[in-house]
Formats: C-alpha cells, sequence, structure tokens
C-alpha cells in the first residue's frame, strides 16, 4: 500500500482510509491512487467493518490527480493508460463497497478529489470545504460515468454550471444542492463518526440490499440489480439478525445485529 494513505479503525466497526500528503494538499499520483484501491479492496474482505470513512489529512481533503506526475507519463501510451486504469480502479473499489462510505471533507475537495467523494455514499462537509470539478479549465473532459454522479447529486443545472465554469462550491451550497449530506463546525471527521455510528447499529444485510437498490435506480440499472437484491431478501429472511430484530422489537430493547 502507498505510505501515504492509512487504513485506522477510529472505532468498533469502521475503519478510516486517511489521505496523508499534505506537502501537495493530499492530490494523487497513480502509487496514491493504487493506494486507495488497495485499501478499499483489503476492507472489502473485512467482514467486521460496517463503515468506511474517507478522508484527508486536517485542512484538505484531496486536492485531485498530481497534474505533474500524470504530465510525466502523457506522451507514454502504455504509462498513460496504466495511470488511468489505476484512478478508475480506485474509484470503482470506492463505489463497490458493501458497507456505506462516508467522506469526511475539510477544505478542498478537488477534480479527482470531487470525484472519489462523489464515489462515496455521503459526503459531510467540514469547515472550509469547497467542492470544483476543474477539467475545461485545463481542456481536459469528465469521463461519463462521474459525470452521471455528478448530475444525480447536484441536477443538471449546477452540474453544467461546475462543469462549464470550474467554480468552487461552498460547504452552505453543498449542503442546499445535495451534494453534501450536512455541514459540520465540529470537523467532518467527528460529525462522520457521529453518523457511522448509527449506521453500525443498523442490519449489515438491510444496508447492503438498500444501497445495491438505491445505486442501481440512480444510474438507471434496477432491472439489472433487482435479482441481487432478491437474493439479499431471501438471506435477510433466514438470518439470525431478523430473528435478532424482531426479539428486539418485542422487548423495547435495542437489537444487536451480527450481519448473518
Amino acid at each position: 500500500m502507498s505510505d501515504f494513505i492509512r487504513i485506522d479503525r477510529p472505532e468498533p466497526g469502521c475503519a478510516r482510509v486517511t489521505i496523508d500528503r499534505p506537502q501537495k494538499r493530499n492530490a494523487l499520483n497513480e502509487e496514491g491512487w493504487r493506494g486507495i484501491g488497495d485499501a478499499f479492496e483489503q476492507l472489502s474482505v473485512d467482514l467486521s467493518i460496517r463503515v468506511i470513512i474517507l478522508t484527508g489529512v486536517p485542512g484538505v481533503f484531496c486536492a485531485g490527480d498530481d497534474i505533474l506526475a500524470f504530465a510525466a507519463v502523457r506522451d507514454d501510451p502504455a504509462a498513460r493508460q496504466r495511470y488511468w486504469d489505476t484512478i478508475m480502479r480506485a474509484y470503482a473499489m470506492v463505489s463497490a463497497a458493501k458497507v456505506p462510505v462516508i467522506a469526511a471533507i475539510d477544505g478542498p475537495s478537488i477534480g479527482g478529489g470531487c470525484t472519489l467523494a462523489l464515489r462515496a455514499d455521503f459526503r459531510i462537509a467540514g469547515p472550509g470545504a469547497v467542492f470544483s470539478v476543474p477539467p475545461a479549465r485545463l481542456g481536459l473532459v469528465y469521463p461519463a460515468d462521474s459525470t452521471a454522479l455528478l448530475v444525480n447529486a447536484v441536477g443538471a443545472g449546477l452540474a453544467k454550471y461546475m462543469l462549464f465554469t470550474g467554480n468552487t462550491v461552498d460547504a452552505k451550497h453543498a449542503v442546499a444542492s445535495g451534494l453534501a449530506l450536512a455541514a459540520s463546525s465540529q470537523g467532518a471527521v467527528a460529525s462522520a463518526l457521529e453518523l457511522a455510528r448509527e449506521m453500525s447499529a443498523s442490519a449489515p444485510l438491510s444496508i447492503q440490499a438498500a444501497k445495491i437498490a438505491v445505486d442501481g435506480i440512480a444510474m438507471g440499472r434496477l432491472a439489472e440489480v433487482t435479482p441481487e437484491v432478491r437474493r439479499l431478501s431471501d438471506l435477510a429472511d433466514a438470518s439470525e439478525d431478523y430473528r435478532e430484530g424482531t426479539a428486539a422489537f418485542a422487548t423495547k430493547r435495542r437489537p444487536i445485529f451480527q450481519g448473518k
């Protein structure tokens, strides 16, 4: 794993993936993108994890791709494709997480950093959080699937404004538009941990099925994901968690779900 992508466990059931490259404002080179993909791949097989928080060292979430690192391979087709594939794998691994992913954003979330945040299920905007997608200022084209995520989050009008101008959206407007779930005065990670505790108390199979269904609907793939949602529904019907939930309801206590 990259030297500046860290995994820790701030609380039981919660993993935190942190980008720690302050000298580059947490911009990611090929090593960093690979580290994000590796971190989420590692966490995908850990059944004790109920929620993942994705964040950067305090003050910056992620300034996007390291432009100079990408420029160094731009004229080498094989190296350029490898670099691009590494970025796409990082995005895909975040999107594919079976558990909720919360992007805790303090400071700038720019370009590829904003795209990374869009791959999370929720975005919490801390003090000074700003979002922008500046490919038009660099002569680049924003990927179609990432554009779809932006449009689903903020609507076509604001998405066009962000893409056409590259201008920033602050925390207040991010919340108002749906780009962020909430703004936090206490810091994005602290608020993300509060949200993570709520979700960790819910039944994992229920969350997994709901995430697949909602994402499928948002991307116009409901028919494609329906069989998997049905399979998870059958598992839930026969699960210990369902029996636990019923017993807890009957006795007016909080259920303790095990994910099985």
